[in-house]
């Protein structure tokens, strides 16, 4: 790495972060649209919900990395294809909550296999101390960057 203090902008690490997101969001995006017919928003829906849900629109934004509209156009999209339901909260039913169909169920189990891959894909050219020296790298920062005095 270039010396800091005359580093451009091709040495900040949110540029190159930014850069690498991009490369591998539109790799994944390419093999969702590929195999699945699915856009990276609704892939990241189905597996956000799939994983963790059922969300509120606000929640599964901040789970599947999404701004709130897209989140929402991806939910739209994804209940007319019959792979989402809407479906009030027992707990508030002012709350408007999505949830998988059967066939939102189906798809989320062929979702993971390609974000594993994908994700293992990414990490090939690194061997196994390498990966786990990006691992916990990565996890010190994002850790540092959500610290409530941040």
């Amino acid at each position: 790495m270039k010396d800091s203090a005359k580093a451009g902008l091709e040495q900040l690490l949110t540029y190159r972060l930014h850069v690498l997101n991009k490369l591998a969001e539109r790799g994944i995006s390419e093999r969702y649209q590929d195999k699945l017919g699915v856009t990276l928003p609704e892939a990241r829906v189905i597996a956000s919900v799939g994983s963790f849900g059922p969300f509120s629109i606000m929640e599964l934004a901040r789970h599947a990395n999404l701004d709130k509209s897209q989140a929402s156009r991806a939910a739209e999209a994804l209940i007319r294809q019959g792979i989402v339901k809407r479906e009030a909260s027992v707990e508030d039913g002012r709350v408007v909550l999505v949830s998988l169909t059967p066939e939102g169920r189906a798809l989320y189990r062929r979702v993971m296999p390609i974000a594993r891959k994908w994700n293992g894909d990414l990490f090939n050219c690194l061997d196994e101390k390498q990966k786990l020296a990006l691992g916990e790298a990565l996890d010190k920062v994002i850790e540092t960057m959500t610290a409530p005095d941040t």
